[in-house]
């Protein structure tokens, strides 16, 4: 059916019930817990899109005293004012969280990685790192993250968890997906977790501004007409 919303847009809720949570998740979710109490520093990754920043971002909106900074491999800053940037953001939080998006850095903004993990050492602060590619980077930073417990974050591979992935991305919008459209878009689309969501969301932007149900047949036609699926 054509799916109807209210004229204003309800908060983004990051809770344990509305989240991307899949199967993968668990083991990491659980180290997490236990550094928010013992602390320590961890190297959060993965080999492909797992959810890391989603799960940052859950951490934070439940736990007050972490901080979350994001890097962006596109920041023209150099490496002390962007430390200097970030300490602005985390120096008062007991817990520190770094989320870097994934592939290589600038040098700046490695020696400025470097840095702030100095920093956090120093200041005795726990610190998560969530990256998903280290490539090449100083050898500082190297042996900072070599210093650091690995937690491997697995990414969703079985179908049930990726329809749960969509089920939840699906209620972030307030609307419930019919489960012969969830079909349609598991046959059609690349079964990754950095496809889906993104897949569905313009679906479902669509799907409203045309006033489109969301039958199987015309998220088939769609999906034709936009060249995205396989």
């Amino acid at each position: 059916m054509y799916q109807q919303r209210f004229d204003w847009l309800l908060p983004n809720r990051l809770d344990a019930d509305n989240w991307v949570r899949h199967a993968g998740v668990e083991d990491a979710s659980n180290r997490l817990a236990l550094w928010l109490v013992h602390g320590g520093r961890l190297w959060l990754t993965s080999e492909e899109v797992a959810g890391k920043s989603h799960l940052l971002s859950l951490m934070a909106a439940m736990h007050p005293p972490l901080g979350v900074i994001r890097v962006q491999p596109d920041d023209p800053e150099r490496a002390l004012p962007l430390v200097r940037q970030w300490m602005e953001q985390l120096e008062a939080k007991a817990f520190w969280a770094v989320d870097v998006e994934a592939g290589p850095l600038a040098q700046a903004h490695a020696y400025a990685l470097f840095h702030l993990l100095e920093r956090a050492r120093d200041m005795r602060r726990p610190v998560v790192l969530a990256w998903r590619s280290a490539g090449s980077i100083p050898p500082e930073l190297d042996s900072r993250l070599k210093g650091m417990e690995r937690v491997v974050m697995q990414a969703p591979h079985g179908d049930e968890d990726l329809r749960r992935v969509m089920r939840s991305v699906a209620t972030s919008l307030q609307w419930e997906i019919p489960d012969a459209v969830l079909d349609v878009l598991m046959i059609h689309l690349p079964r990754r977790l950095d496809a889906l969501p993104q897949m569905l969301r313009s679906l479902e932007a669509d799907s409203l501004q045309h006033g489109k149900r969301l039958t199987p047949a015309w998220v088939r036609k769609w999906l034709e007409q936009t060249g995205t699926g396989r």
